[in-house]
């Protein structure tokens, strides 16, 4: 056992002695035998630290004279945030070297960041450029601690610590705390280097009071840096922001015009269907597809003929719903050319569901050769129930397909006419269980008179599904 603990420690000395050994005269050099022996030490010195010895040995390296040997037995030592080793850690923070103290605020849990919360203040806010990565860290393990002063600590610190705005933007989102809202809305109005990152806070967080601090600032901002304004700007849906909004659909950067439609995509209003219609022209084809997302979620009619264009295109279900929103009959023709078309089925019932609600009669094909038209056909006049279409459903009864068949008794079940009760009777004689079950249940839906002599058949089919409709068709006639 000693034998073992000697080894590890003879090695990683080894270890140690090479990567010293290896130390560049320029400290931005980086030779590849020294990145060979970086690696060896990091390692071993994350394996040897579960080992009994371990922890003693990396202990007395956090005190070693070179830095980059330090910072990784402070690393090891903090990796399994195992609490016994935590006083090295805080020890470690007042390390001269940066490095050292990444490795060491990376292995604080929240109970010890609690305990030196002043200290993770003071880290947050260094100046010196050599050390601003430092920050990103500190702000990460304020964020995890339960002091009560942590989230308007780290909102003051908003923009000014390098490399540290994603994790605080993160970390004040994730709290979902709207007390900050004060000071994060003060960043924007003095234009402070964070205030675009207080404005994805400040959408974040659903915060309506910022909305005109927020416009102004878009209104100053170009390029990327309108996107997050922007997007706080949808998410408070806030509709008087759209006459600044709009300008930016002629900017240069297709991001930019792709974020402004996604605004107006939230925010929706009297400017956002024109908007859109002359987006859908851009040069760019993420841009034209957006604006074609915000047509078919806001569009007018005015949009009708940009979204039935867009029928022949990659984009047909995206302009299908907003045709099914509109519900128009001058679509019917195009419709129903997609109905035919089309491979998807989820586009093909998309298109059905809008010929229900529309104008047909002139345009369904009474016959098609493909199986899945068929279904959707007889499917679309059973939505309509209109009389006109019961020619079409009796051929329908006659379909070599079982659900062309099941559907045209269900659509005759829809339809008050003289010619239905021996039509659906006819079917209850069908081969196929389905079909007999859904002509149980038109049957009921009809309510002739004779109903139960009717169904005598069907209550005693040797499917059960047959038998359970029939008997169901009766319970509602006697309600």
């Amino acid at each position: 056992m000693h034998e073992h603990r000697d080894s590890d420690a003879a090695t990683g000395d080894a270890l140690v002695a090479r990567l010293v050994s290896l130390e560049p005269i320029k400290p931005e050099c980086w030779p590849a035998a020294r990145a060979e022996a970086h690696e060896a030490f990091y390692q071993h010195a994350h394996a040897v630290v579960s080992h009994p010895a371990g922890p003693a040995w990396l202990t007395t390296l956090a005190a070693h004279p070179n830095s980059l040997v330090r910072a990784i037995a402070v690393g090891a030592l903090g990796s399994g945030r195992d609490p016994a080793h935590q006083p090295i850690l805080v020890q470690a923070l007042a390390d001269p070297a940066a490095n050292v103290v990444q490795a060491a605020l990376a292995g604080l849990t929240p109970q010890t960041s609690d305990e030196v919360f002043d200290r993770l203040v003071t880290l947050l806010n260094e100046t010196d450029r050599d050390r601003a990565g430092i920050g990103r860290y500190a702000a990460q393990r304020i964020a995890e601690t339960s002091d009560p002063r942590r989230l308007d600590v780290l909102a003051d610190a908003l923009g000014q610590v390098h490399g540290a705005e994603h994790d605080i933007t993160r970390a004040l989102s994730r709290a979902g705390d709207p007390r900050v809202a004060p000071v994060l809305i003060e960043h924007l109005r003095h234009r402070r280097p964070g205030r675009f990152a207080a404005a994805e806070v400040l959408g974040n967080l659903r915060i309506a009071e910022a909305t005109g601090p927020l416009i102004d600032v878009l209104r100053e901002s170009d390029g990327p840096q309108s996107l997050p304004v922007m997007e706080a700007l949808g998410k408070l849906e806030a509709l008087e922001a759209a006459p600044a909004i709009v300008p930016l659909l002629d900017h240069s950067s297709s991001d930019v015009r792709d974020g402004a439609l996604l605004a107006l995509n939230r925010i929706g209003g009297p400017l956002t269907t024109p908007a859109a219609l002359k987006a859908a022209d851009d040069v760019h084809p993420v841009v034209r597809a957006r604006a074609l997302r915000v047509l078919a979620k806001h569009g007018d009619h005015r949009a009708l003929g940009r979204l039935a264009a867009a029928c022949d295109s990659r984009h047909v279900h995206t302009a299908l719903t907003g045709l099914v929103r509109l519900a128009d009959d001058s679509v019917a023709l195009t419709l129903v050319q997609v109905l035919l078309t089309t491979d998807e089925r989820r586009v093909r019932k998309l298109a059905g569901q809008i010929l229900a609600r529309i104008d047909t009669q002139h345009h369904l094909p009474g016959h098609d050769p493909d199986p899945l038209v068929r279904r959707v056909i007889v499917w679309v006049i059973g939505q309509r129930a209109d009389p006109a279409y019961i020619g079409t459903l009796t051929n329908a009864l006659q379909d070599e397909d079982e659900l062309v068949r099941s559907r045209a008794a269900a659509a005759l079940g829809r339809i008050t006419h003289e010619t239905t009760v021996p039509l659906l009777t006819e079917a209850l004689c069908d081969p196929r269980p389905r079909v007999r079950a859904n002509a149980a249940t038109a049957l009921g839906r009809t309510v002739p008179d004779g109903l139960r002599s009717l169904l005598a058949d069907a209550l005693v089919d040797p499917h059960p599904a047959v038998r359970s409709a029939a008997a169901a068709a009766l319970r509602a006639t006697t309600r």
